[in-house]
Formats: C-alpha cells, structure tokens, sequence
C-alpha cells in the first residue's frame, strides 16, 4: 500500500489552509497513492488507514503521556499515529526519537503528523515522520512536504514486543510544565 503523509506549514487563515490542503491531497493522488494522512488537526477521519488495522491517533500531551501510552500495550494497535504539537526543534526531534521506539514496542506503524512554522513554545515546529519497525521510511523536510512510504499490508506487528519506552526527558519536562507540575531529577540540582 501506498501512503502519503501531509505535513503543512501553519497557515494564517482557513481559506488558505483550505486550498493548501486540497494541492496537497490532489498532488499525493496524482502520485497514485493508496490513502492520504492529512495532519490531525484538519484530519477528519482517518478511514483510509482502516485497511490497515486498528488505528489509534494521540494527540497534544496524550501522544507523549507515559500513563497514555501505556494503556496502548493492553491492546496494542496496528497503526499508531502521534499529533503532539512540537513546541520546538528539540521536542520534534524527541517525538521521532520516541516513535522509532513505540514501534518495536506498541505498533509496527507510527505516524508523526505534526504542523511547522511555529514560533519557539508554540506547537508546530515540524518532524512529522513515517516510521515502520525501527526504520524512518519517510521524514520531513520542508515545512510543507508530503512524505510518501510503500506499507506492507498487513502491517507486521513488532516481534517479539520491546518494553515500552522511556519518554524523553525534554517531554517529559513539557508534560510537568502543561499540568502545573515540577519535574523530578535524578541529580542533585536546582533547575529553577
């Protein structure tokens, strides 16, 4: 199967959002491409990818939440797709580190979709990703940029299953930051 990944820079209206949408979609089409993944936030739905199993889609601080990710292990998915709004090149960089782990641990398929073009501290800073069992099959380059992966069909499950992973430190720091909480260290250090 053929797979398109969108990923597009911010856009400072619907209307132009709109029309960057549709060249996006009508170019992977032209492409011959099996099913388009747009990005989460003008998503939709996500049927196309039912061809393939069982999708789940994370989304802002659920697609990095340990707590989240762990309840995907009691019934793992076929297809993981992450949307957790990269707030800085850092964090972009930490989210596609984490992908390549979910999938020999969660799901053999992990899609990064995220936004670029952002200001530091607000999401959007690009690294949206096509990861198939350890291996980034496609990874943005551009702000806007459609990735474009072949996808055995169906999808091989990770074999045997990797513990789940840590979650990056610099996500982890994020999560605390959003919930009002202060991280733990392991060293004895004053990061305030």
């Amino acid at each position: 199967m053929k797979l398109a990944l969108v990923q597009l820079m911010l856009r400072p209206d619907e209307a132009s959002e709109r029309v960057a949408l549709a060249e996006a979609t009508a170019r992977a089409v032209a492409r011959g491409v099996d099913a388009v993944v747009m990005p989460v936030d003008a998503l939709g739905d996500i049927r196309d990818l039912d061809v393939l199993g069982r999708v789940v889609v994370l989304t802002g601080d659920a697609a990095i939440d340990p707590e989240e990710l762990g309840k995907l292990s009691i019934a793992p998915p076929e297809v993981l797709v992450l949307a957790p709004g990269a707030e800085s090149d850092i964090q972009a960089e930490a989210v596609l580190e984490l992908a390549l782990a979910l999938s020999f641990s969660v799901a053999g398929l992990v899609l990064v979709s995220e936004r670029s073009g952002a200001e530091p501290g607000d999401p959007g800073h690009g690294g949206s990703a096509i990861v198939l069992l350890g291996e980034v099959l496609a990874e943005a380059m551009a702000d806007d940029d459609i990735l474009y992966a072949e996808i055995p069909v169906p999808i091989p499950p990770p074999g045997p299953r990797a513990m789940l992973p840590a979650v990056p430190p610099i996500l982890l720091q994020r999560l605390a930051h959003h919930r009002g909480e202060r991280l733990g260290v392991e060293y004895p250090a004053d990061l305030t």
